[in-house]
This record gives structure tokens, C-alpha cells and sequence, in this order.
């Protein structure tokens, strides 16, 4: 549902939204200037279609280049703090080169390095099965996957993968300037496009990888990660004394970390709505155990759908949730189109490790959301489903310490935290203090293909 300007809408503005909305009203500005256009031969080449392309090429080849980057990481085992360029490693490269033989070929690409970039050249063996893999063998990762011509340390990327860590705010751009000054060459704008290309690369290795160590280690089985994922709420002692609540979790939403959608130009310049939106590509789909998939949240809006309301038709009703104005389907169900992921929710143990993620579309802070992540949490530990089984397991919704002092009094004395017996201190705040720090990410998160 689009807004037309009659109800208000409380957003963040964290990564421009208003902009957005500014940017989806100039559509026919759009196709009036490229009805002007004359005497050009049409390019119907996209970067969608070579983002795809070239993600393929990346995928068929990632077998070999984890191998690759397993055999280099144990041969680095110990020389952490030796880079690229250091005379040692140039002296190894050169032995390898000789010893060799006649079977081996030379391959020279630029190398991106932390306090260097050089042109050299790279030995390719005849066991490498393809050039990138044959790059990472060295400690390469490449920025193109049929004639890599330029190549990035892992060195550089760990550097930046760990402080964006500690640091969101740290763009690629940002990063790849402060090489070149160190570097002491001009910036250009391919060179960011080449490390946001490596560094996906990169991630995905990682990624890989420590999918084979939780399989070697026999960590693989379902939902193993959030089962595990605290070890202080997860993990039991012999003798352990029994609490009222054996885990304790804030689960609540954000809209800061909101994702544009995809638009391509149709065609047709005579159609009334030339930009249309895309399908996201398939071949860059984020997997982890730690989202719900859309199909699994959508399971639980059926309800909703059929005017359910969280008003109890008989009784007086909660007092709560008609004085909620937040929490009204008037307010959630609507969002500016221009948005195809409109925040996220989440669900953080009291020790601050996040549990569950789900992308909120095109919508609100709606009921299904915290439904679908209650039911994930109660089967991963407790082997349940909603209703009846939550309560036979003593499942509790209470309202945190800030938020609950905007509740009437009657509800405060049942559901707030300062007034349930085992709660102690705990305010159930989890979620604001995450938030705090993800909404640096919205930025970056505004343009994800």
C-alpha cells in the first residue's frame, strides 16, 4: 500500500529516504529525456546482465579456489605478519618458479596490496585447474574470472573485512583511497568496483570454508548454530540449579536498515510505467541459518490476512493494543513502494547475540514477524509450536523497561520486567542496543542488488 499523504508515517531518515522518495516521483523525467535521444545505436547491454554473468563464471570456478585458498592458508600457517611484497615471500615465489619445470607458465596481473601495488608475475602449475584458483594459490583473489588482469591480497582484505568490523562507517571507497594515498597513485572509481568485487569473492570463500569446518567438526545439523549460539544461555553445567526462565530474548524491529527496489527501464519507452521492478538474482542469494526465509514469515500472516485482530472480541479487550498507535494495521501495513525491504527483524539473547533475522517486506512492524521467530525459537529448544505447547513450556511475552512505561498501569504490574519474580535486573533491551550499532549499516544497505 503507497502513502498518499493523508496519514502520517514516523521513518528514519538514517540512509535518505526522503531522497528515494524524491528520485521514484521523476520517473516520466526519465523517459522524456531518453525519448530525446537520436542518432545512438541502443545498447541493450545491462549491468545487471554482466553482474550475473560474471557471478556465474565466479561460481563454477569456487570449488577449486577454496581448495586453493585451504592449501595457501596452511602454508601461511605461522606468517600471518609477512605481507605480499616482503623479500621472503618474493624469494619463495621465485624458487617455486624454478623448481617448477617446463610445465609451468607466467601470469602477470597488477597485485593491490596494503602498502604496495605492483605489476608481477604469477606462476600457474599444471595441477591449477583455472586462473583464479591458480591466483589463490598466492594469495590472490581476483577481480574478474576468464582473464583476471588485477588482483588483491587476501592481507588487504582481511585488513578491511576486521576494522568493518569495529568500524561500519568504513566505505570501500573510503578504503581504497586511503590505499592509493598510501600507495601514492591517483584514485579512480574502477578501483572501488574492483575490490567490492573481490571482497564478495572473498567473503564467499569464507563462507564456504567454514561450512566444511562445521562439517568436518559434525556441526551441520539443523539449527545447530542457534542452539549453540550463546554458550551461556545454550550450554548446561551437571547440577546446575533450575531458573524460572532457562533464556531470556527481546525480539523487535527496525527500519533503518531499509533496501531499494530493483528497477530496470523497460524497453518500450512508450509505456506508461517504464521502470518496472526486477527479480533479485539468485546467483548472489544470502544463505545462513540465521534468517528466515519469506516463505517461512508469510506462514504465519494468514491470520492477519483474514482480519484478525489483536483486539479480543469479547471482554472489555486489551487496553493496550487500542491505545498502540505504533502497532495499529493502519500504521504497518503501509511503506513507500520505492523500498522492497523495509527493515529487519531480529531476536538477541540477553548476552547480546542475535539469534534470528527476517527481512521485513514491504511492510511494517507486523504480528507475523514476531510469530514466525517465537515458533523458530520454540522448536529449535524445545521441539514446539505456538499456543498451547508455549505455555506448557512457560513461554512469556513481557514488554521491556522502556518501552513498558507507556502501558497501563494493570498491564505494567503483569507484563512489565521490573515486576516478574526471575527477571531480577534484566530490562530485556537487547534489540535498542543492537540497533544502535546496525544503523550504521544503512547506508550501505540502501543500494544491495
Amino acid at each position: 500500500m503507497v502513502l498518499d499523504g493523508t496519514e502520517p508515517l514516523d521513518v528514519s531518515h538514517a540512509g535518505g529516504e526522503f531522497q528515494e522518495l524524491t528520485s521514484g516521483l521523476l520517473g516520466e523525467f526519465w523517459k522524456s529525456a531518453s525519448q530525446k535521444i537520436g542518432g545512438k545505436r541502443p545498447d541493450y547491454r545491462t549491468f545487471r546482465d554482466r553482474t550475473a554473468k560474471r557471478t556465474a563464471a565466479f561460481n563454477v570456478q569456487m570449488g577449486a579456489m577454496v581448495e586453493a585458498y585451504m592449501a595457501w592458508s596452511l602454508i601461511r600457517k605461522g606468517a600471518s605478519g609477512r605481507g605480499f611484497f616482503d623479500s621472503d615471500e618474493r624469494r619463495t615465489r621465485e624458487e617455486q618458479q624454478r623448481s617448477d619445470g617446463i610445465d609451468t607458465r607466467l601470469l602477470s596481473v597488477l597485485v593491490l596490496d596494503v602498502f604496495c601495488t605492483e605489476k608481477t608475475s604469477i606462476t600457474v602449475g599444471p595441477t591449477d585447474r583455472y586462473l583464479t584458483s591458480a591466483l589463490v594459490h598466492h594469495g590472490l583473489i581476483p577481480c574478474s574470472p576468464i582473464t583476471p588482469k588485477v588482483a588483491i591480497t587476501v592481507q588487504a582484505l582481511d585488513l578491511y573485512h576486521t576494522v568493518r568490523q569495529r568500524c561500519p562507517h568504513l566505505s570501500i571507497q573510503g578504503y581504497v583511497k586511503s590505499l592509493c594515498d598510501i600507495h601514492g597513485v591517483p584514485f579512480h572509481n574502477h578501483r572501488s568496483r574492483q575490490f567490492s568485487i573481490v571482497l564478495d569473492i572473498y567473503l564467499q570463500i569464507l563462507a564456504l570454508v567454514s561450512n566444511l569446518v562445521h562439517q568436518a567438526l559434525q556441526c551441520d545439523q539443523p539449527d545447530w548454530r542457534l542452539k549453540h549460539g550463546c554458550p551461556s544461555c545454550t550450554y548446561e553445567l551437571q547440577d546446575e540449579p533450575t531458573m524460572r526462565f532457562k533464556m531470556l530474548f527481546a525480539q523487535d524491529g527496525n527500519d533503518s536498515l531499509k533496501r531499494v527496489a530493483t528497477r530496470v527501464l523497460d524497453s518500450n519507452l512508450d509505456d506508461a510505467s517504464p521502470l518496472t521492478p526486477s527479480h533479485p538474482m539468485l546467483e548472489g542469494a544470502f544463505h545462513h541459518e540465521q534468517y528466515l526465509t519469506r516463505d517461512f514469515v508469510e506462514k504465519f500472516a494468514s491470520r492477519r490476512q483474514t482480519g484478525h485482530s489483536i483486539v479480543a472480541e469479547d471482554g472489555d479487550g486489551n487496553l493496550c493494543a487500542e491505545r498502540w498507535k505504533n502497532m495499529k494495521d493502519s500504521a504497518t501495513q503501509k511503506m513507500w513502494s520505492v523500498f522492497d525491504e523495509t527493515g529487519v527483524f531480529i531476536a538477541v539473547c540477553r548476552h547480546g547475540f542475535c539469534l534470528l533475522i527476517a527481512d521485513m517486506v514491504q511492510s511494517g512492524k507486523q504480528s507475523k514477524y514476531a510469530l514466525a521467530v517465537t515458533s523458530k525459537l520454540l522448536d529449535a529448544f524445545a521441539s514446539s509450536v505456538l499456543g498451547e505447547h508455549a505455555r506448557s513450556l512457560n513461554y512469556m511475552s513481557l514488554v521491556n523497561a522502556f518501552h513498558g512505561h507507556a502501558h497501563n498501569r494493570l498491564c505494567q504490574l503483569d507484563n512489565l520486567t521490573t515486576y516478574v519474580k526471575g527477571l531480577r535486573l534484566e530490562d530485556l533491551e537487547g534489540c535498542e542496543r543492537a540497533f544502535s550499532k546496525s544503523n550504521a549499516l544503512a547506508p550501505s544497505t540502501r543500494y544491495v542488488l
